[in-house]
């Protein structure tokens, strides 16, 4: 199995996973839901925009400025493989007691001596 660290990070992952339940959002909203810092939201959501997961769109409203982010078809793809791998990986049933190896004994000679 092969987890993309884009967006395994934990940051990146928060900003994918609220984009996808909350849709489109803007920066001050987006900070509050993921408790990020200004700069690493800023910093984060331009590594997923250049990977293509998330758009980026700034305007002018009442003369301010206003950055919006928009989960692309290619981020949820990405958040939902993530999602799928790790619980394939949550559920993996462990071995049946009798199908558990038996460990070699240790040798006396192997035994640490304090």
């Amino acid at each position: 199995m092969s987890i993309n660290r884009l967006v395994a990070d934990p940051g990146r992952l928060t900003i994918l996973a609220t984009l996808a339940s909350a849709g489109r959002q803007e920066f001050v909203a987006l900070r509050q839901t993921t408790h990020l810092t200004d700069g690493n939201l800023a910093s984060h959501a331009r590594r997923l925009q250049t990977a293509g997961l998330i758009q980026i769109d700034k305007q002018f409203r009442n003369a301010k400025p206003v950055t919006s982010f928009t989960l692309t078809p290619q981020g949820r793809q990405a958040l939902e493989l993530h999602v799928r791998q790790l619980v394939a990986a949550i559920s993996v049933k462990p071995p049946a007691a009798g199908e558990l190896k038996a460990e070699p004994a240790a040798e006396a000679a192997d035994e640490w001596v304090d």
